[in-house]
This record gives C-alpha cells, sequence and structure tokens, in this order.
C-alpha cells in the first residue's frame, strides 16, 4: 500500500483497529479541506487515492458520511 510517506512505518499491524490513523487523520482533513475549495488539497487526495485503494476506500467511506450529515441537517 502506498499511503502518505510521512506517517507509514517500516512494521505493518494487523488488527481490526486502523494501522495508522494518523494517516487516516491527514485523509480526513484533505477531504474536508477539498471539499471546501481547497483546489491543492483535492490535487493531493486526488493523488494519493489513485495510488492507494485503502485511501480510496476510507475517502469513500467519509464522503458517503459526509453526505449523511449534510442530509440530515437538510431535513432539520
Amino acid at each position: 500500500m502506498n499511503r502518505n510517506p510521512e506517517t507509514t512505518t517500516s512494521t505493518e499491524v494487523t488488527h481490526d483497529e486502523p494501522a495508522h490513523p494518523q494517516w487516516i487523520d491527514r485523509l480526513v482533513e484533505l477531504h474536508v479541506l477539498a471539499d471546501n475549495g481547497d483546489t491543492a488539497a483535492a490535487a493531493a487526495a486526488a493523488t494519493w487515492i489513485a495510488e492507494d485503494g485503502e485511501a480510496r476506500r476510507v475517502w469513500e467511506d467519509v464522503a458517503r458520511t459526509c453526505d449523511q450529515v449534510r442530509n440530515v441537517h437538510r431535513g432539520e
């Protein structure tokens, strides 16, 4: 997997918790920035998720969650 090289270590943890919550936090941060018009964040995220299937899966999960939150707030 080609996770963000700043947070990837040589030892992989294999259990049910995220192996590298720091890379997930960074991906969520990029998603929020991109969703609010930050083109540099959007470009960085696009490159990352194009190269890393796990990052793409997390990105899609975050996008679905954001859509669900938006839909709840529209219904209020």
